[in-house]
């Protein structure tokens, strides 16, 4: 009898074991994007002082680095979190065809100048899956934390514009499975708006899945558009979104 209720036990053990498992899962991705940089940033007073990246400071193409994983537990009142980090920094030299001012000093024509732009920023990521079959859906809200600036240097000038404000943003991600294929359609969306300034960041794209682990050709574009007193930003830099994925 003692055998027999010890039998019992461990197959519910492995039952229970078992069912958690096909509930508790953890996503893990890395990937290459691409970059076009297009856009203005101005730290002046006056219009004069708006700097075209791609005019003024040489500003083309890069390719930057983005990774994540994320956790699905069991617990349902609790949501699901998604840690996500991207690169997005480049730097070029050029010589100026003009004048303007950046953080107090002046750059004129014939300056040859460095430049650095870093986007860079994690997401922090709190969602609940709303569907899970055929079409999977989550929403949440996602802290991204910028750690970026603009940094501009000439002969004796050097001027720094911080970009480091953490902002809370929509997330949501969706995928569409094509059953007995293995091909999938996904798109993954974070975006805020207020006062007239805003960040969207958005990614759109196919993949295909053998057993746990998948190949994505993904499309993503990222606008910010900010303005504080004579210190404003607005750049797009996007392109192609090439990257691996391990489902758990």
């Amino acid at each position: 009898m003692h055998k027999k209720l010890l039998a019992a036990a461990l197959l519910s053990s492995v039952a229970a074991a078992g069912a958690q498992a096909d509930i508790i899962g953890m996503t893990a991705g890395a990937y290459v994007w691409k970059q076009s940089w297009d856009g203005d940033v101005r730290s002046g007073p006056n219009d004069s002082d708006e700097i075209d990246v791609t005019r003024d400071l040489g500003y083309d193409d890069d390719s930057g680095n983005s990774f994540f994983v994320a956790l699905e537990h069991p617990v349902p009142i609790l949501p699901n979190v998604r840690l996500q980090r991207t690169e997005m920094e480049i730097s070029e030299r050029n010589t100026l065809t003009r004048d303007f001012n950046f953080e107090g000093d002046t750059y004129t024509a014939g300056d040859d100048i460095s430049s650095t732009t870093d986007l860079g920023h994690t997401d922090v990521t709190l969602y609940y899956e709303i569907l899970d079959n055929w079409v999977n859906l989550d929403v949440g809200m996602s802290i991204r934390v910028f750690d970026g600036e603009v940094r501009l240097q000439a002969a004796g000038r050097e001027g720094t514009l911080d970009l480091d404000a953490p902002l809370p943003m929509a997330y949501a991600n969706a995928r569409f499975d094509l059953p007995f294929t293995g091909l999938y359609a996904s798109a993954v969306g974070n975006l805020i708006s207020y006062s007239g300034d805003g960040v969207t960041d958005f990614t759109v794209g196919i993949g295909y899945e053998v057993g746990i682990a998948a190949i994505e050709l993904n499309y993503r574009t990222f606008d910010v558009s900010l303005e504080d007193g004579d210190e404003e930003a607005g750049l797009t830099i996007d392109g192609l979104y090439l990257g691996v994925v391990i489902d758990i």
